[in-house]
């Protein structure tokens, strides 16, 4: 289906893509803990990992690790990017992508600089 918006036509794929787009940029990160027993989250793309110690989570601002002692993740909505998680929370820390590329750790990286 070809529909004709604003001056030109677009698909229905192109159309799709253009609202995901615009959806995306407005998105917001946002992060609320409740006397560190539980943990409200806004802005999560996709979790990279997780278990009772410790979450993996990529954020529209970059990648988190959320750390603590038996967490679970109680609701996770792909569609909204939020996610509840309860446990008792220890530490929350912030780190791009591109830091962990760009600056890696191993022995020979640290010999060569």
């Amino acid at each position: 289906m070809i529909v004709y918006k604003g001056g030109f036509f677009m698909n229905q794929t192109e159309i799709f893509n253009k609202n995901l787009n615009e959806a995306n940029t407005h998105k917001n990160h946002h992060m609320m803990i409740r006397n560190r027993e539980s943990l409200e989250l806004t802005g999560v793309k996709k979790i990279e990992s997780l278990n009772s110690e410790e979450f993996v989570i990529e954020t529209i601002l970059g990648y988190m690790t959320i750390s603590g002692q038996d967490l679970e993740m109680i609701n996770f909505s792909v569609e909204k990017g939020e996610i509840l998680l309860s446990g008792y929370v220890t530490k929350v820390e912030y780190y791009d992508h591109q830091d962990t590329v760009d600056n890696p750790k191993g022995f020979f990286s640290k010999l060569f600089k």
